[in-house]
């Protein structure tokens, strides 16, 4: 979706449906180790440049042996590497603090743009209410001077009380008494209408006064936004430096405080093994569900943790992978059960890529959380995949191998396999590819709009 918005009409976090759901205690299965590192790695280089700095001479397995030769040279290794894990535990644990304090102030000046828009529209339109009154009083005055003049101001008055009977001048005497009331109420509502228009100009100023502080305000919420990006990605840096780096660390600091001389390329081994294993245990599970619900999806569990295991087990399987940008490493976090702010995946939108994989045997996605990821290029907070806290949406981009374009077969089967399981109201993109290809379907609980055709984005707004 790229429909330009000012962020000062980005949408507030709202709790998500399933989330308010019961979860059950998470089970933590093997999750590959290379395939996990390589998502993370993978994030790092969508992120553009950071300013987050990291070791730089990370020990080689060479130093590590070589560090075996003297208990000395064996214990200063051991702290260089205790010391390089803990500097990369406090970048992470610096980069959140950071991220968490960039976005309280974005949040401080985004309500305090649409505080001020909202000001200046109020004095705007107050403004515009008063010079209304004050017109219309005038109009008012002006009409009974005039209809006043058209009946007396064509006689002279006093021959008409000369040339009278008494009974003619008292009728003339009275109704100049009524004459005179009614100039009393003409004068009356002439200063009521200056009046009205001093109100006027003076909330008028008041208005052009908001009016004029609403660009620093624009300006304010733009830098808080962006340095509140920027303090993401560096985030995401911070933790994708520290779990390409963890493992090896540690088993470099095992081999050191024990007696087993590990080379390098017996820790890859072990390293390749593992993924192996994983893939191994994956594709088992996956067979294993195929041959249990057949052409049926089969219950989708509401569990965040157990979703996002699944997913990553097709991730190792090579049944689900993410495209440039690649958001894989969100759903990776959930799955090792780590909390990362503004790194959420909605439950449904979970449950529908694990139903997409399910239903076609493997599926492909481009977009998920630019929250997570620091991206406010295009549409910016206003994209569906920004807003309310990101994770609310989803850009398909293959199933069952084939691509999508929001319009052919492939996409058409998709959105009739999720249309009954989304959220009444859920986003779905590509109505107008469709439309044009003449293959729009009927829809239960989507409800679609114009986006382009180069994927299938779902969202459940």
């Amino acid at each position: 979706m790229n429909t330009p918005l000012h962020p000062a009409l980005r949408g507030t976090a709202t709790p998500d449906r399933a989330r308010l759901r019961g979860t059950r205690p998470s089970r933590l299965r093997m999750i590959a180790t290379g395939i996990l590192v390589g998502a993370l790695a993978i994030g790092s280089t969508i992120l553009g440049p950071t300013t987050a700095a990291f070791a730089d001479d990370y020990p080689s397995w060479d130093d590590v042996q070589a560090a075996r030769s003297s208990e000395s040279a064996k214990a200063a290794e051991v702290d260089r590497i205790n010391a390089i894990i803990s500097d990369l535990q406090q970048k992470a644990a610096a980069a959140q603090a950071l991220v968490e304090q960039r976005s309280a102030e974005d949040e401080a000046a985004q309500a305090a743009l649409a505080a001020g828009q909202s000001k200046a529209d109020s004095l705007a339109a107050s403004a515009a209410t008063w010079q209304t009154k004050a017109d219309t009083s005038s109009r008012q005055a002006a009409l009974i001077a005039a209809t006043f003049a058209r009946s007396a101001g064509s006689q002279n008055i006093t021959s008409l009380l000369l040339g009278s009977n008494s009974s003619e001048a008292s009728d003339l005497l009275s109704q100049l008494s009524s004459m005179g009331k009614l100039s009393q109420t003409i004068s009356g509502i002439y200063d009521q209408a200056k009046q009205d228009a001093n109100t006027a100009a003076s909330v008028s100023a008041q208005a052009q006064v908001a009016k004029d502080a609403l660009a620093g305000l624009a300006a304010a919420a733009q830098a808080a936004l962006e340095q509140a990006a920027a303090a993401q990605r560096d985030l995401i840096a911070a933790l994708n430096e520290q779990s390409a780096h963890q493992e090896e660390l540690n088993a470099q600091l095992a081999s050191l405080q024990s007696n087993v001389a590990t080379t390098e390329a017996q820790y890859q081994a072990g390293v390749e093994a593992r993924a192996a294993a994983a893939r191994a245990q994956a594709a088992a599970a996956a067979a294993a569900r195929a041959a249990n619900q057949g052409v049926s999806v089969g219950p989708v569990s509401d569990d965040q943790q157990a979703l996002a295991q699944e997913l990553m087990d097709y991730v190792a399987s090579g049944q689900f992978r993410g495209s440039y940008p690649d958001h894989i490493f969100e759903i990776s976090y959930i799955a090792a059960g780590q909390s990362v702010p503004n790194c959420g995946i909605d439950t449904v939108i979970l449950q529908a890529m694990v139903t997409a994989v399910r239903a076609f045997g493997s599926a492909a996605v481009s977009d998920i959380s630019r929250r997570c990821t620091g991206q406010i290029e295009g549409a910016g907070t206003a994209s569906a995949h920004y807003r309310n806290g990101g994770g609310h949406a989803v850009d398909f981009i293959a199933v069952g191998g084939v691509g999508l374009n929001g319009s052919n077969n492939a996409s058409i089967n998709l959105i009739k396999t999720l249309d009954p399981i989304m959220p009444y109201g859920s986003g779905l993109g590509q109505r107008n590819c469709r439309t044009s290809a003449g293959s729009e379907p009927s829809l239960k609980n989507f409800s679609d709009f114009y986006d382009t055709c180069t994927h299938l984005h779902v969202d459940d707004f």
